[in-house]
């Protein structure tokens, strides 16, 4: 069971798909000279991001629950803002458009629609925030003796 990797200046990995999703991306960072802090994900040759990035318990899963045997698969790094701000996905295939001209679009789709998500997000709990009615401030009623002080125009 193994799958194929594309990365760097058209270079390529063959992988066992029976290995935990961890030991997976290490090694994958290790071969294509990321950081170890850089979070790397896959995407599909239809476009598909796999969302190894996004495994519950990365050290116990097996990449095989998120990849079929036989693909190729395009490494990617994702580039997450601080708190609401947009993800990216940036390949770390060079010239993806050259090998997969549609591709390059989908990651630019791919991170558009985490932004208009994260935007919608936001505004959602904004809205959330708010009360539900909301009804004008009453002007407060003032007492007869300031009314009075007001008029004179002496200080209180």
């Amino acid at each position: 069971m193994f799958i194929t990797v594309r990365y760097g200046a058209n270079c390529q990995e063959t992988v066992n798909l029976q290995c935990r999703v961890l030991i997976l991306t290490a090694h994958l960072k290790r071969k294509c000279q990321c950081r170890p802090e850089d979070c790397i994900d896959l995407l599909d040759e239809t476009g598909t991001l796999m969302n190894l990035s996004k495994a519950e318990n990365p050290a116990s899963e097996f990449a095989s629950k998120y990849l079929q045997e036989r693909k190729c698969y395009i490494l990617i790094r994702v580039i997450r803002g601080e708190s609401f701000e947009a993800t990216c996905y940036e390949s770390l295939l060079e010239n993806l458009g050259k090998h997969y001209p549609d591709l390059a679009d989908r990651l630019q789709q791919l991170s558009a629609n985490t932004q208009i998500r994260d935007q919608w997000k936001r505004g959602s709990s904004q809205r959330r925030a708010q009360p539900l009615t909301s009804t004008p401030a009453r002007p407060r009623p003032i007492s007869q003796s300031k009314k009075s002080s007001e008029l004179k125009g002496t200080p209180r």
